[in-house]
């Protein structure tokens, strides 16, 4: 590209236009393989993406636009630096998201959590070699159980632990099951939906239509609280099967 013939609108809009390309592939990316929805915004993802936006598409263009003259002769030098300082966002950015994707929402005793894959223990994750559990999933969370250990000192330890803030059962891989061999337990422990309306009337229409769409009734379906990083929700469950049948952006409690 001759430089020369550019003003500085031209090649701000130029930077804008490959800029915004790259966005919006990190963006889509992010949606639709390390955050899907709703866990893009129970964990956060809004946040994140707009950090991205600000910095990979919107400050570099900018700059380009305020150092931006034909006449200069280091301007190549200048533009290559804006994109290598560009890049180094970008890929920063990037490790943040995946670093702080969502891999696990896991059933714990009467409730869901979301677990991100900077929360998981690593000496716990380097302790299962075999299995479904022994690398974190990279294209979306994984509905799992987690129980709670046999030995009794095991038991105590972990407790103590969370209440220090530490690892909780939800970040120890270890512990991990099958949510197949967890939910008769979900099932037992979900509570009616009639109460999830009384508790959020204004909600009871998208209640009732994630229900009938799932071929439900009200009578068969049980709900139990959604603990996640941004905001908590609601996970749907077939109160006789316990298979889980959506998750709702309406707070629990």
């Amino acid at each position: 590209m001759n430089l020369a013939s550019l003003n500085r609108s031209k090649a701000a809009l130029i930077h804008l236009g490959i800029s915004a390309a790259i966005g919006a592939a990190v963006i889509t990316l992010m949606l639709f393989v390390w955050y899907p929805r709703p866990y893009f915004t129970a964990m956060g993802g809004e946040t994140l993406m707009l950090l991205l936006v600000g910095v990979d598409v919107v400050i570099g263009p900018l700059i380009t636009l305020v150092v931006f003259d034909p006449a200069k002769k280091n301007l190549r030098f200048d533009l290559a630096v804006i994109a290598l300082l560009q890049v180094a966002a970008l890929a920063y950015g990037c490790q943040v998201m995946f670093n702080s994707r969502p891999v696990y929402n896991i059933f714990v005793v009467d409730r869901f959590e979301v677990v991100a894959a900077n929360r998981i223990d690593e000496v716990s994750l380097a302790t299962v070699t075999q299995g479904e559990f022994a690398s974190l999933p990279l294209t979306g969370p994984k509905i799992v159980a987690a129980r709670q250990p046999d030995d009794p000192k095991r038991r105590t330890d972990i407790l103590f632990q969370s209440m220090n803030g530490g690892h909780d059962l939800a970040d120890l891989p270890e512990l991990y099951v099958p949510y197949s061999e967890a939910r008769a337990d979900a099932a037992k422990t979900a509570r009616p939906l009639q109460e999830l309306i009384r508790r959020q009337p204004g909600d009871a229409a998208t209640i009732r239509a994630l229900a009938s769409s799932a071929g439900r009734t009200e009578e068969t379906v049980g709900y139990l609280p959604m603990k996640a990083r941004n905001r908590d929700m609601t996970v749907l469950l077939d109160r006789k099967s316990g298979d889980v049948i959506g998750i709702l952006p309406v707070y629990p409690w």
